[in-house]
Formats: structure tokens, C-alpha cells, sequence
């Protein structure tokens, strides 16, 4: 009884990975059973092939988002974004801090809660090896950047990446590609500080 049990798990799994295997291409028109990580469905009704991103329409409120290959690796098989190097990089950035933790002593209990986040002050990435990044309305650091090799990139990364020398706060900072905004599908970048946890999303102007 094992036995057949063993064997009948082995046949679904080889079943499972053959309809992954004939998956259609995804395309506009196509229906999307299951976008993730949303486990709902929607239609593909716009493709950036160079970006590697499909906007989609759901079905429940049918509402519009571009979202990539891999959220449609349920559905079809899309095609991976264009290769970049360094010149990607190169633009006006707004930035994004997302929420972060922190501790509160209310009465002797201490409590963790997590902020918001918010709107920060752009950077701008230029092609000479510059950058200019404003860290509030009085204060812009100006200073180069480089790329990395992946050698010293933090773990876990995808490169290429470049590397922010000395900048907010005076520390180092590792940008990569992020992906496209949901809403524009304008590029967006993750600036990582070396040291510590603390991050930025940036989205193109």
C-alpha cells in the first residue's frame, strides 16, 4: 500500500511538471487562472516585452496592474526582461522607504509596531560617475558611484549593481534592479544600505 501510494505521488508529480511544460505563452488576450501572489485571475491586456511585464485586468474588481513573468508562472510561460548593465541606472530616481519596526514602552510593556513609510527625497544617478542624492530640503550629497563585481555585493543579490560611495548618512548603499511599478510599469531599483537593514525602493521619473 506504501508502494502504490509512492507511486501514485511520483506519477502526479510527473503529470504536474508536464502541464507546466505546455503551458501557453503568455500573450495579450490570454486568460490567467491564477496571478500570484494575488490567487486570483485576470486577463493579460498589455505586454512590455523589453521589461519582462504584462498589465493585467483581474476578474473580481477589474482593476489594471502590470505585473511580471514569474506572478503568470501558473498560467503561461513569459518571457524574461532585457539584459542590462550599468547605463539602467543612469536617471532621475523618486525614492520610497517602506515600513520599518520599532519599539514602544507604553506603561512598563514594550511593544513593536511597525511605521508606515513614505515618500523620500529623490536621487539622481548621472552617466559621468556622479550622483546628487537630496536628503531633505536643505541637504543634497554629492559624491560617485561604481559598479560592484559579485564578489561584494550583499547576499543574496542579483546583479549587475552599482554602488552609492558615501552617500545618505555617509554610508555605502547597493543598488539593483527592483522590477516595474505596478501601476506605471516605470523601472524601479532597490538602494540597500551595506551595513544595515535599512532600504529604499526607487521608481524612474
Amino acid at each position: 500500500m506504501f508502494k502504490g501510494a509512492v507511486f501514485a505521488a511520483a506519477a502526479a508529480a510527473v503529470a504536474f511538471a508536464g502541464a507546466a511544460q505546455a503551458l501557453p505563452t503568455c500573450q495579450v488576450g490570454l486568460h490567467a487562472p491564477l496571478v500570484s501572489p494575488r490567487n486570483n485571475s485576470a486577463t493579460i491586456i498589455a505586454a512590455d516585452p523589453a521589461k519582462g511585464s504584462y498589465q493585467i485586468r483581474s476578474d473580481d474588481d477589474h482593476m489594471t496592474d502590470w505585473v511580471s513573468a514569474y506572478q503568470l508562472r501558473y498560467s503561461c510561460a513569459g518571457g524574461a526582461a532585457a539584459a542590462i548593465d550599468a547605463n539602467f541606472f543612469v536617471g532621475r530616481w523618486t525614492m520610497f522607504v517602506g515600513p520599518t519596526p520599532n519599539t514602544v514602552d507604553r506603561g512598563g510593556h514594550v511593544f513593536l509596531e511597525v511605521g508606515p513609510g513614505g515618500q523620500a527625497a529623490p536621487i539622481m544617478i548621472n552617466a559621468d560617475g556622479s550622483y546628487a542624492w537630496k536628503v531633505d530640503s536643505a541637504t543634497v550629497v554629492r559624491g560617485r558611484w561604481r559598479v560592484m563585481s559579485a564578489g561584494e555585493m550583499r547576499s543574496g543579490s542579483r546583479g549587475p549593481a552599482i554602488l552609492i560611495v558615501a552617500g545618505e548618512g555617509g554610508h555605502n548603499w547597493q543598488v539593483t534592479r527592483r522590477g516595474v511599478n505596478a501601476g506605471s510599469n516605470k523601472d524601479q531599483l532597490d538602494i540597500d544600505r551595506m551595513d544595515l537593514g535599512t532600504s529604499y525602493m526607487a521608481t524612474r521619473y
